[in-house]
């Protein structure tokens, strides 16, 4: 799946967004200098292996996810992790490694966004690139993925 194909599902649910094109970068935080936005502002992606399958944990550039708070919210002690290299790449070879948004590719990942993004007007995510990002209304976000909102972020 191409940032094309992704856009093509936004626009199969009829989605608005905005492609934007940018250097080629490999953390969220320099996604979002690279586009002039604030770090707060870009969703990252976290891609979590659970007993019951893949999870997407999507909280700010800004912020680290703590994966305490997604244990307990799962109620399973340490069985939940995160993704290795490996099975990322397995698991959705249509993106880029390090670049899996929150919706595409395989069906059936739960979804879960942190409360900080949650709470914004608008969102900006890789688009399964690492040169190309999508801004979206949050709101959107949240009904295309049938997201669980939830406090994903480390307290400061």
């Amino acid at each position: 799946m191409t940032s094309y194909d992704l856009t093509r599902e936004l626009e199969r649910k009829h989605v608005d967004y905005e492609v934007i094109p940018h250097r080629r970068t490999e953390a969220a935080k320099d996604e979002a200098t690279a586009i002039g936005v604030e770090a707060r502002q870009v969703a990252k992606t976290v891609v979590l292996l659970t007993d019951a399958g893949y999870v997407r944990a999507v909280v700010p550039a800004s912020e680290r996810l703590d994966l305490h708070k997604v244990r307990e919210l799962f109620g399973d002690g340490k069985q939940t992790r995160l993704a290795t290299e490996s099975e990322l790449a397995h698991a959705y070879p249509m993106f880029e490694l390090g670049a899996v948004p929150p919706f595409g590719g395989p069906a059936g990942d739960q979804v879960i966004v942190d409360r900080r993004l949650a709470e914004r007007e608008s969102v900006v995510l890789e688009a399964g690139s690492h040169s190309e990002s999508v801004q979206m209304r949050t709101a959107d976000l949240l009904i295309l993925t049938a997201a669980t909102i939830a406090d994903l972020a480390a307290d400061a």
